[in-house]
């Protein structure tokens, strides 16, 4: 399984806005190649082409946010990388979703079925991926699970040694949800935000302006909370494979590339402004 950047990645080119196209779509759904990188002393990135999730430590146990697809090749991966990085992959005691899409609840039935770790996901998400149609060629192994706790903005989910703070982000879905949570690199805290739905609903207008209304409300409590790092769990929209393969090959004197600062943090975040 190769660990190299795929060459239509490396175009070298400065763009406006990511690009998402029919192709996206196709290499959203390969799960023929995986990446992944340790980013912070507590925090793993792991990716497909397309779609990113993480592996938060904490004393609570390991806290994976985003799930993917629905393929035990992805949970296979997530073990992996836990234990290349010489963690406990028997510690997972929680899964985290942005929101109810297939590409994000992902294998979600596996990380369940061999940790049962708890599940949370909005109640309005967690009826869109149980009425979602089924579709030909598609695994409804996402639907295969129960939800622990419905989560809303403000919540915070305790962790042991930290919280993570829901931010509620409608618009990509109805029920979608960005987190704020601490991360360390070499003992120093920084504040990490991840927002959960990038990309407004087609040919919905309502959807469209709670789409806007939740860039502006994720910016806002990121400077508040003084965030100075920025996640996505979509690749296109942050030179994502670039930034893991970086942090694979980084020696420790150089700056980590997730680090943005607060100032970075809001510049960074505006790319979902102009895509709305």
């Amino acid at each position: 399984m190769t660990r190299t950047v795929p060459v239509d990645c490396l175009e070298g080119k400065v763009k406006e806005i990511p690009e998402l196209t029919i192709e996206t779509i196709k290499r959203m759904e390969d799960m023929t190649w995986f990446t992944h990188a340790q980013i912070f002393d507590d925090l793993i990135i792991v990716a497909q082409k397309e779609t990113a999730c993480y592996i938060l430590k904490t004393e609570a146990g390991l806290v994976v946010i985003d799930g993917i697809w629905p393929d035990k090749r992805v949970f296979d991966e997530i073990i992996r990388s836990i234990d290349e990085v010489g963690w406990d992959s028997k510690g997972i005691s929680m899964f985290l979703m942005t929101h109810g899409h297939i590409d994000h609840v992902g294998c979600g039935k596996w990380l369940k079925e061999d940790s049962g770790a708890k599940t949370f996901l909005s109640e309005e998400d967690d009826k869109l991926r149980l009425f979602t149609p089924h579709e030909d060629g598609r695994s409804d192994s996402w639907k295969e699970f129960e939800i622990d706790e419905y989560i809303s903005g403000g919540d915070m989910i305790e962790c042991g040694d930290r919280g993570i703070y829901v931010i509620s982000t409608p618009g990509h879905t109805k029920g979608s949800s960005s987190f704020i949570f601490p991360v360390h690199e070499n003992g120093e805290k920084h504040m990490a935000c991840l927002f959960g739905g990038a990309t407004p609903p087609r040919g919905d207008e309502e959807g469209r302006e709670l789409q806007r209304q939740s860039v502006k409300k994720f910016m806002r409590i990121a400077g508040e909370k003084e965030c100075d790092v920025a996640l996505t769990n979509h690749t296109v929209f942050d030179c994502g494979l670039e930034r893991i393969a970086y942090s694979r090959v980084r020696i420790s004197h150089l700056p980590n590339i997730y680090v943005l600062g607060t100032d970075g943090v809001q510049d960074f975040c505006r790319v979902f402004e102009r895509i709305i």
